[in-house]
């Protein structure tokens, strides 16, 4: 049976994940804002193909952090707006535990 969801956790979490974020989106900036010049074409594509796929990784982290807080967001939504001595329901309870791409 699903725990009622914590919402002083679920702030917790929404602040971990927004520092994740934010230092995602750092490092991002950073890798692609040096720019390694290694002289020979071999090498040159090796370097590139390999920050292309740490940019598109840190992307696709980013994604995810974004989805989760969005999740996050609504689930702290719908506890704020119900009276305190009120217990979610089943399936509410149930929503809160799911990952994003199971909902």
């Amino acid at each position: 049976m699903p725990r009622p969801a914590d919402t002083p956790a679920l702030t917790q979490v929404s602040a971990v994940l927004e520092g994740l974020s934010q230092t995602v989106a750092a490092v991002e900036d950073d890798l692609l804002s040096c720019l390694v010049v290694m002289g020979e074409p071999d090498p040159q594509r090796t370097v590139d193909a390999w920050v292309d796929q740490v940019v598109d990784l840190l992307r696709a982290v980013d994604e995810v952090t974004g989805q989760h807080l969005s999740t996050l967001s609504r689930v702290s939504t719908r506890l704020g707006d119900r009276d305190t001595s009120e217990d979610l329901t089943a399936a509410e309870q149930h929503d809160a535990t799911l990952p994003v791409e199971q909902r």
